[in-house]
């Protein structure tokens, strides 16, 4: 996918696509289609023929914070991310993947808006 190609080249977030990777019961302000997940609809998103996808980006994801740090996405995505570790924490039946991911990102301090 563009966005993980997008973070493989720049090593960090370049365009617009928080909504889509870290998905919340809050549509992004920028989204094109107003994008959310309820908590009805995140184990269909996991079961999903894109998750494997959507998985490898999150994962490049954690690498580069846990290598270069937050600044690997704008500040005005921090609070997406807090939002995204809140609403996927209460998940319930989650891969172990996807735990591995909320774990990695918790570490930091993603300051909700």
């Amino acid at each position: 996918p563009k966005i993980l190609k997008e973070l493989e080249v720049s090593g960090r977030k370049t365009s617009h696509w928080i909504w889509w990777v870290c998905p919340t019961q809050l549509p992004g302000r920028a989204d094109p289609i107003s994008s959310y997940v309820t908590k009805d609809t995140a184990e269909e998103l996991l079961a999903s023929e894109s998750a494997e996808k959507w998985r490898e980006v999150l994962e490049k994801l954690c690498t580069l914070v846990k290598k270069q740090g937050t600044s690997v996405l704008p500040k005005v995505d921090h609070g997406r991310v807090h939002h995204f570790l809140r609403f996927w924490s209460r998940v319930p039946n989650k891969p172990e993947w996807m735990r591995d991911v909320l774990a990695a990102l918790q570490k930091f301090d993603w300051q909700a808006r």
